[in-house]
């Protein structure tokens, strides 16, 4: 989330950004004093916020599921095995990203996720290249920088954990 954050502000986003998230443990889960904490102390400072999909309304979790079936059909199956290397899985990712969010006819939204988002605020097109990451990879950097307490990374004496 930090590295979508930090990837807007790059482009000049600077009101404040929502993030909408499951109900799950990682993201405050059930707890009301652990999703207030992330936002005060990791959120906020960077014009952020993050909630939760409204309890009941489990249709929301439908649109990510949905998209990723569509990423299933459309990009993993058919170039999987493709692929022979890391370095072009990542290629192809990346491509797909780009034809998806701009190119790609989404019959939801009656045209692009990019055109779409453009009625909203005027942006550049290159937010549809958000640097692929492999997540696995992340948390073997923070092994090797963060000393973990308690099965948390411990980023600051007492300031904030990262599950």
């Amino acid at each position: 989330m930090l590295s979508l954050i930090y990837f807007l502000r790059a482009l000049g986003i600077d009101h404040e950004i929502t993030l909408q998230t499951d109900n799950g443990e990682e993201f405050g889960g059930k707890s009301v004093d652990k999703l207030d904490y992330l936002n005060r102390m990791i959120f906020k400072p960077l014009n952020a916020k993050l909630i939760h999909i409204p309890k009941g309304r489990k249709e929301y979790n439908a649109f990510v599921e949905r998209s990723h079936q569509t990423d299933d059909n459309e990009f993993y199956i058919p170039q999987l095995e493709l692929c022979k290397d890391l370095k072009e899985f990542l290629f192809r990712a990346i491509r797909w990203q780009w034809v998806y969010n701009t190119i790609r006819f989404h019959s939801s939204l009656n045209m692009t996720p990019y055109k779409k988002l453009l009625e909203y605020c005027k942006i550049p097109k290159k937010i549809a290249l958000f640097p692929i990451m492999i997540l696995d990879e992340m948390v073997n950097i923070l092994d090797v920088f963060f000393p973990k307490k308690d099965g948390y990374y411990v980023l600051t004496k007492d300031l904030f954990f990262l599950t």
